[in-house]
């Protein structure tokens, strides 16, 4: 109904995101086709506001994530990360045991999955032609680190690298198939064939500095 007429809303701040389902973890609603759209899930975002169970949190987190919006992707990453105590704790709250399980009597595994599945959508996102590096990358909060072994759509394996906020090093190899991919980086785009059985590395600039 959110998408098909106007109705006044008898919870505003409810835990369920199912009509966001095209931004996440769909593609129908993207920001380069759809930015109209974007707008509206992000408007619908704001209104749902950050509190609810550790599963809705990992699923603003992603869907904030898919807007490139890092500092709400990891506001919602901070929402989460909240000790917990199970002997005082509320229901639909959210945060974590002492044993980093996702609270919500007595734990909520979908929470800690959605967890490394949102934080990934922070670094690398794709579709079968695209590859998104770094799209909500919280470069005050996480200014340098690497990642390896994420895996995109079409076979791709990817690692990445930064340094002080900025794209460092990427590394692509696909085990199993040949791919075109296009990789995108601050509104800079190479096309590149990926072959299979071949490792290539690429720059901050997406440069091709070694197969």
């Amino acid at each position: 109904m959110e998408w098909v007429q106007e109705f006044k809303d008898p919870e505003v701040h409810h835990r369920h995101l199912s009509h966001l389902f095209g931004l996440f973890p769909g593609h129908s609603i993207t920001i380069e086709e759809t930015p109209d759209l974007c707008k509206a899930a992000m408007e619908t975002l704001h209104k749902r506001g950050e509190e609810g169970p550790g599963w809705s949190s990992t699923w603003k987190t992603a869907l904030w994530a898919r807007l490139h919006n890092s500092e709400h992707a990891y506001r919602m990453v901070k929402h989460l990360i909240n000790l917990v105590d199970p002997d005082h704790e509320k229901a639909f709250v959210g945060g974590l045991y002492s044993n980093l399980f996702a609270a919500h009597p007595p734990f909520q595994i979908d929470a800690n999955f959605g967890f490394t599945a949102a934080v990934a959508e922070m670094l690398v996102q794709s579709t079968m032609n695209d590859l998104y590096l770094l799209p909500a990358l919280p470069r005050n909060k996480w200014p340098n680190g690497c990642v390896k072994g994420l895996k995109a759509r079409g076979g791709v394996t990817v690692n990445i690298c930064w340094k002080e906020g900025d794209l460092h090093e990427v590394g692509l190899w696909s085990q199993n198939q040949t791919s075109v991919k296009t990789l995108h980086y601050r509104g800079t785009r190479v096309t590149v064939d990926i072959s299979s059985g071949s490792n290539y590395t690429f720059n901050g600039q997406l440069q091709c500095m070694n197969t």
